[in-house]
């Protein structure tokens, strides 16, 4: 194999090449680098270095080759870690892990409720308002977004889901974060305050 590589290809080459998929839009989730991207391109650099400095060297061209696989394995570690985030993005947000990944959230709080946890109904609930969101007003999930940011985000597209998705929310923070436990009361209200969203949704 390791003849098979050709010898005209410099390990700077291969040091460049990935450096351009690492720092490409299509691999970038935000547009701010994360800490792991800064360390992954400190690595591809450190070794680049590495790999230019034993060009000259004997047995110089075998350890530039490692050196390349090496890049190659960060690369790979990259993509993996952007496609795991990406099915984060598909599994509740804060819910109880007595779900299965593609469970609807609706049945899912249904449920919960009527095995007496009303809490991880509620964050059900939550999460059914979210997809509804997602599929009614094409909005963006990201698990580390608060109500908050989703409620900014629809004010700014003019949204008539903004004051139902409020009032959910005020409702949820209490029934979830509030001093007390969330009762069949709170989830009763929560069920009610969320299914004009879930309308919202079908009819869109």
């Amino acid at each position: 194999m390791i003849q098979a590589v050709p010898s005209a290809l410099p390990a700077s080459v291969v040091h460049d090449s990935v450096r351009s998929i690492l720092t490409g839009a299509a691999y970038r989730r935000t547009l701010s680098t994360t800490i792991l991207e800064r360390m992954l391109l400190w690595l591809a650099e450190a070794l680049g270095a590495v790999s230019r400095a034993l060009r000259g060297m004997p047995g110089g061209r075998t350890l530039a080759i490692g050196v390349a696989v090496v890049l190659v394995a960060l690369v790979v570690a990259r993509l993996l870690i952007a496609a795991q985030a990406r099915d984060g993005e598909d599994i509740s947000f804060g819910s109880r892990g007595t779900m299965s990944r593609r469970e609807d959230p609706w049945r899912a709080a249904e449920r919960l409720a009527a095995a007496g946890d009303f809490e991880g109904a509620a964050h059900q609930l939550y999460r059914g308002v979210l997809t509804s969101l997602q599929q009614g007003e094409r909005l963006r999930l990201d698990p580390s977004h608060t109500s908050g940011d989703y409620a900014r985000e629809l004010r700014a597209r003019g949204s008539g889901a903004l004051n139902p998705f409020r009032a959910f929310a005020r409702r949820f923070d209490v029934a979830v974060y509030g001093h007390g436990t969330c009762d069949a009361a709170l989830y009763d209200d929560l069920r009610r305050l969320a299914d004009p969203l879930r309308q919202h949704a079908r009819a869109a």
